[in-house]
């Protein structure tokens, strides 16, 4: 869909956000300051930074674990045992069952391409165990 804005038209709102943005009648200095001290901080690579500001901000001297501490290492927990009860018990048991899928099955002939390797298998235990412990943390 094309704007239908005549030349001055558009050039008046142009003019008009821009004197929005710039402050009252042009002026660049507001309470006498100019507008890039407003602008953010670049960042700087952590080896850069000081040693008091690597610290966080909990009293040094407390070793209690925060609540949120307490309620990821719950979450964790919670998708480990998941994952641990998926793979280690109901996995087997279907297997032992015979619950598996025929051979000529579209899905079976899915498996044998993909053939997963150890590392995939570890993969996706570690990724239930983080969908778990997702779900977990957002009923906390």
């Amino acid at each position: 869909m094309r704007y239908k804005f005549q030349m001055p038209q558009m050039w008046t709102l142009l003019l008009l956000l821009f004197g929005m943005v710039m402050g009252y009648e042009g002026n660049i200095e507001r309470n006498n300051k100019l507008l890039t001290d407003e602008l953010p901080r670049p960042l700087t690579p952590l080896e850069e930074l000081p040693d008091n500001q690597n610290q966080s901000e909990r009293n040094p001297r407390s070793r209690r674990p925060t609540l949120m501490d307490v309620a990821l290492q719950q979450s964790v927990q919670q998708g480990l045992n998941a994952m641990a009860e998926l793979y280690g018990r109901i996995q087997p048991q279907m297997l032992l069952n015979g619950q598996t899928l025929q051979h000529n099955h579209p899905a079976a002939l899915l498996s044998r391409f993909n053939a997963p390797n150890t590392e995939t298998e570890h993969r996706e235990m570690a990724a239930y165990a983080t969908i778990e412990a997702a779900k977990a943390f957002r009923q906390k």
